[in-house]
Protein backbone atom coordinates (compact mmCIF):
# COMPACT_ATOMS: atom_id res chain seq x y z
CA UNK A 1 0.00 0.00 0.00
CA UNK A 2 1.44 3.16 -1.11
CA UNK A 3 0.12 6.06 0.93
CA UNK A 4 1.11 8.93 -1.35
CA UNK A 5 2.88 7.99 -4.55
CA UNK A 6 4.16 10.92 -6.70
CA UNK A 7 1.84 10.90 -9.79
CA UNK A 8 -1.07 10.55 -8.30
CA UNK A 9 -1.19 14.33 -7.64
CA UNK A 10 0.36 15.51 -10.33
CA UNK A 11 -2.79 17.47 -11.13
CA UNK A 12 -6.88 16.97 -9.99
CA UNK A 13 -7.63 14.80 -12.54
CA UNK A 14 -7.37 11.66 -10.43
CA UNK A 15 -9.30 13.00 -7.94
CA UNK A 16 -12.22 14.21 -10.01
CA UNK A 17 -12.47 10.67 -11.04
CA UNK A 18 -13.25 9.43 -7.33
CA UNK A 19 -15.36 12.69 -6.88
CA UNK A 20 -17.83 11.89 -9.71
CA UNK A 21 -18.76 8.99 -7.88
CA UNK A 22 -20.19 10.76 -5.36
CA UNK A 23 -22.57 12.47 -7.57
CA UNK A 24 -24.69 9.47 -7.84
CA UNK A 25 -25.19 9.05 -3.81
CA UNK A 26 -28.80 8.87 -2.74
CA UNK A 27 -29.45 11.30 -0.13
CA UNK A 28 -26.18 12.89 -0.88
CA UNK A 29 -24.93 14.81 1.95
CA UNK A 30 -22.68 18.27 1.32
CA UNK A 31 -19.50 16.99 3.15
CA UNK A 32 -17.78 20.54 3.12
CA UNK A 33 -20.88 22.17 4.32
CA UNK A 34 -21.33 19.43 6.79
CA UNK A 35 -17.56 19.45 7.84
CA UNK A 36 -17.80 23.61 8.30
CA UNK A 37 -20.94 23.10 10.42
CA UNK A 38 -19.13 20.53 12.75
CA UNK A 39 -16.73 23.57 13.58
CA UNK A 40 -19.14 26.00 13.95
CA UNK A 41 -17.63 28.32 11.29
CA UNK A 42 -18.90 31.78 10.68
CA UNK A 43 -17.60 35.27 9.01
CA UNK A 44 -14.12 36.58 10.66
CA UNK A 45 -12.64 32.86 10.87
CA UNK A 46 -9.50 32.31 9.93
CA UNK A 47 -9.40 29.17 8.95
CA UNK A 48 -6.96 26.37 7.41
CA UNK A 49 -7.43 23.61 5.20
CA UNK A 50 -4.58 21.50 5.16
CA UNK A 51 -4.91 19.20 2.24
CA UNK A 52 -7.06 21.53 0.27
CA UNK A 53 -7.25 19.21 -3.16
CA UNK A 54 -9.06 21.08 -5.82
CA UNK A 55 -10.61 23.18 -3.14
CA UNK A 56 -13.99 21.67 -2.38
CA UNK A 57 -14.13 23.18 1.26
CA UNK A 58 -12.22 26.64 0.22
CA UNK A 59 -15.36 27.23 -2.46
CA UNK A 60 -17.42 26.66 0.43
CA UNK A 61 -15.70 28.52 2.64
CA UNK A 62 -15.76 31.41 0.14
CA UNK A 63 -19.55 30.84 -0.19
CA UNK A 64 -19.97 31.99 3.45
CA UNK A 65 -17.72 34.76 3.52
CA UNK A 66 -14.69 33.16 5.44
CA UNK A 67 -11.42 33.82 4.77
CA UNK A 68 -9.49 30.74 4.01
CA UNK A 69 -6.49 29.42 3.51
CA UNK A 70 -5.37 26.18 1.61
CA UNK A 71 -2.24 24.03 2.01
CA UNK A 72 -1.07 21.00 -0.11
CA UNK A 73 2.10 19.24 -0.77
CA UNK A 74 0.75 19.23 -4.86
CA UNK A 75 1.83 22.33 -6.74
CA UNK A 76 -1.13 21.04 -9.45
CA UNK A 77 -3.56 20.58 -6.94
CA UNK A 78 -3.06 24.61 -5.75
CA UNK A 79 -3.39 25.65 -9.13
CA UNK A 80 -6.97 23.85 -9.53
CA UNK A 81 -8.20 25.61 -6.36
CA UNK A 82 -8.52 28.70 -8.22
CA UNK A 83 -7.64 30.20 -4.85
CA UNK A 84 -5.74 33.15 -4.10
CA UNK A 85 -4.28 32.37 -0.71
CA UNK A 86 -2.80 28.89 -0.99
CA UNK A 87 0.91 27.66 0.62
CA UNK A 88 2.77 24.32 -0.58
CA UNK A 89 4.00 22.70 1.87
CA UNK A 90 3.89 19.51 3.82
CA UNK A 91 1.94 18.81 6.80
CA UNK A 92 4.74 18.00 8.86
CA UNK A 93 6.18 21.26 8.70
CA UNK A 94 3.90 23.72 7.61
CA UNK A 95 5.83 27.44 7.13
CA UNK A 96 3.21 29.05 9.32
CA UNK A 97 3.46 30.81 12.64
CA UNK A 98 1.76 28.97 15.61
CA UNK A 99 -1.82 29.68 17.04
CA UNK A 100 -2.57 31.52 14.40
CA UNK A 101 -5.95 30.14 13.08
CA UNK A 102 -9.47 29.44 14.21
CA UNK A 103 -10.08 26.32 12.35
CA UNK A 104 -7.88 23.66 11.09
CA UNK A 105 -9.28 21.01 8.40
CA UNK A 106 -7.23 17.96 7.24
CA UNK A 107 -10.51 15.97 5.20
CA UNK A 108 -9.68 13.14 3.89
CA UNK A 109 -5.30 13.52 3.88
CA UNK A 110 -3.94 12.52 6.99
CA UNK A 111 -3.79 8.52 5.80
CA UNK A 112 -1.33 9.55 2.67
CA UNK A 113 1.23 10.71 5.67
CA UNK A 114 3.98 8.17 6.76
CA UNK A 115 4.58 10.45 10.39
CA UNK A 116 0.85 11.20 11.72
CA UNK A 117 1.64 11.67 14.90
CA UNK A 118 4.13 14.71 13.83
CA UNK A 119 1.48 15.80 11.03
CA UNK A 120 -0.78 15.81 13.94
CA UNK A 121 1.28 18.24 16.04
CA UNK A 122 1.56 20.65 13.18
CA UNK A 123 -2.14 20.78 13.11
CA UNK A 124 -2.01 21.48 16.79
CA UNK A 125 0.64 23.94 16.53
CA UNK A 126 -1.19 26.04 14.05
CA UNK A 127 -4.50 26.03 15.87
CA UNK A 128 -5.36 29.06 18.19
CA UNK A 129 -6.52 28.71 21.74
CA UNK A 130 -9.96 27.15 22.23
CA UNK A 131 -9.95 26.50 18.46
CA UNK A 132 -10.83 22.91 17.04
CA UNK A 133 -9.32 20.82 14.06
CA UNK A 134 -11.29 18.91 11.86
CA UNK A 135 -10.07 15.63 10.41
CA UNK A 136 -11.85 13.75 7.93
CA UNK A 137 -11.22 9.89 6.94
CA UNK A 138 -13.36 6.70 6.34
CA UNK A 139 -13.88 3.75 8.25
CA UNK A 140 -13.11 -0.03 6.97
CA UNK A 141 -16.32 -1.28 5.62
CA UNK A 142 -15.98 2.20 2.71
CA UNK A 143 -16.67 0.81 -0.28
CA UNK A 144 -16.60 -2.64 0.53
CA UNK A 145 -18.80 -3.74 -2.70
CA UNK A 146 -16.15 -1.96 -4.90
CA UNK A 147 -13.05 -2.99 -3.40
CA UNK A 148 -14.32 -6.95 -3.23
CA UNK A 149 -14.33 -6.61 -6.69
CA UNK A 150 -11.13 -4.57 -7.30
CA UNK A 151 -9.81 -7.65 -4.88
CA UNK A 152 -11.82 -10.39 -6.93
CA UNK A 153 -9.98 -9.04 -10.38
CA UNK A 154 -6.51 -8.64 -8.67
CA UNK A 155 -6.33 -12.30 -6.94
CA UNK A 156 -6.92 -13.69 -10.41
CA UNK A 157 -2.26 -13.07 -10.97
CA UNK A 158 -2.02 -12.59 -6.95
CA UNK A 159 -3.70 -14.97 -4.73
CA UNK A 160 -5.03 -13.77 -1.49
CA UNK A 161 -3.95 -10.16 -2.19
CA UNK A 162 -6.08 -7.65 0.13
CA UNK A 163 -6.88 -4.17 -0.97
CA UNK A 164 -5.30 -2.08 1.74
CA UNK A 165 -6.71 1.40 1.29
CA UNK A 166 -4.79 4.04 2.96
CA UNK A 167 -8.12 5.63 4.28
CA UNK A 168 -9.57 2.11 5.44
CA UNK A 169 -6.07 0.52 7.24
CA UNK A 170 -3.48 3.18 7.70
CA UNK A 171 -5.57 6.00 9.44
CA UNK A 172 -9.27 5.00 9.69
CA UNK A 173 -12.03 5.84 11.55
CA UNK A 174 -11.42 2.83 13.74
CA UNK A 175 -7.67 3.82 14.78
CA UNK A 176 -7.53 7.21 13.69
CA UNK A 177 -8.25 8.59 17.44
CA UNK A 178 -5.30 6.65 19.38
CA UNK A 179 -2.78 8.53 16.41
CA UNK A 180 -4.68 12.06 17.10
CA UNK A 181 -4.64 11.84 20.81
CA UNK A 182 -0.47 12.52 20.81
CA UNK A 183 -1.27 15.83 19.83
CA UNK A 184 -5.00 16.80 20.89
CA UNK A 185 -6.45 16.61 24.70
CA UNK A 186 -10.34 15.81 22.80
CA UNK A 187 -10.89 13.55 19.84
CA UNK A 188 -14.68 12.88 19.77
CA UNK A 189 -15.66 11.05 16.39
CA UNK A 190 -18.68 11.80 13.57
CA UNK A 191 -20.76 10.79 11.22
CA UNK A 192 -23.33 12.00 9.29
CA UNK A 193 -26.46 10.61 9.86
CA UNK A 194 -29.23 9.56 6.59
CA UNK A 195 -26.84 9.16 3.87
CA UNK A 196 -28.07 6.91 1.08
CA UNK A 197 -25.78 4.44 -1.27
CA UNK A 198 -24.27 5.34 -4.42
CA UNK A 199 -25.99 4.04 -7.18
CA UNK A 200 -24.46 3.48 -10.40
CA UNK A 201 -26.17 3.47 -13.41
CA UNK A 202 -22.85 3.85 -15.57
CA UNK A 203 -20.07 0.97 -15.15
CA UNK A 204 -17.28 3.78 -16.50
CA UNK A 205 -17.81 5.29 -13.82
CA UNK A 206 -16.52 2.60 -11.53
CA UNK A 207 -14.18 1.89 -13.69
CA UNK A 208 -12.49 5.31 -13.43
CA UNK A 209 -12.23 5.54 -10.06
CA UNK A 210 -10.39 2.14 -9.90
CA UNK A 211 -8.46 3.05 -12.55
CA UNK A 212 -7.55 6.33 -10.80
CA UNK A 213 -6.18 4.59 -7.81
CA UNK A 214 -3.70 2.67 -10.37
CA UNK A 215 -0.14 3.89 -8.71
CA UNK A 216 -1.19 2.52 -5.14
CA UNK A 217 -1.57 -0.67 -6.14
CA UNK A 218 0.18 -1.72 -9.48
CA UNK A 219 2.90 -2.91 -7.75
CA UNK A 220 1.40 -4.99 -5.52
CA UNK A 221 -0.18 -7.15 -7.94
CA UNK A 222 0.82 -9.18 -11.05
CA UNK A 223 -2.18 -8.26 -13.43
CA UNK A 224 -1.44 -5.37 -15.38
CA UNK A 225 -3.89 -2.64 -13.57
CA UNK A 226 -5.44 -1.85 -16.64
CA UNK A 227 -7.07 -5.40 -16.93
CA UNK A 228 -8.16 -5.45 -13.44
CA UNK A 229 -10.04 -2.06 -14.27
CA UNK A 230 -11.84 -3.89 -17.30
CA UNK A 231 -12.85 -6.70 -15.14
CA UNK A 232 -14.49 -4.24 -12.34
CA UNK A 233 -16.01 -2.75 -15.51
CA UNK A 234 -17.29 -5.66 -16.76
CA UNK A 235 -18.90 -6.56 -13.20
CA UNK A 236 -20.56 -3.65 -12.98
CA UNK A 237 -21.74 -3.62 -16.04
CA UNK A 238 -23.62 -7.29 -15.07
CA UNK A 239 -25.20 -5.88 -12.17
CA UNK A 240 -26.63 -2.77 -13.66
CA UNK A 241 -28.00 -5.33 -16.40
CA UNK A 242 -29.28 -7.94 -14.01
CA UNK A 243 -30.44 -5.32 -11.05
CA UNK A 244 -30.85 -1.88 -12.88
CA UNK A 245 -27.55 -0.31 -11.18
CA UNK A 246 -24.84 -1.47 -8.62
CA UNK A 247 -24.78 -0.31 -4.91
CA UNK A 248 -21.98 0.62 -3.08
CA UNK A 249 -21.95 2.22 0.03
CA UNK A 250 -19.17 5.07 2.10
CA UNK A 251 -18.23 5.36 5.34
CA UNK A 252 -16.72 8.79 6.03
CA UNK A 253 -16.42 10.79 9.14
CA UNK A 254 -14.65 13.34 11.14
CA UNK A 255 -12.43 13.20 14.61
CA UNK A 256 -13.49 16.88 16.24
CA UNK A 257 -10.02 17.71 18.02
CA UNK A 258 -9.39 20.30 20.53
Amino acid sequence: MVLNPVTQYIDDRNLRARQRLWEFQERPIDLAAWVLDLADIGPGDRVLDVGCGNGMYLRELRRRGVAGVGCDLSVGMLRATGHHEVVNADVTWLPLESAIFDTVLAPHMLYHVENRVEAAGELRRVLGVGGTCIIVTNGVGHLRSLRDLVEGAARAGTPDWEMRNPSTHAFSLENGADQLRHAFDVVSIVRPRGVGPVVIDDATVAADYVASIADHYQDEVDRPWIEVVEDVRRSVQAAIDTDGAFHVAGDTGAFICR
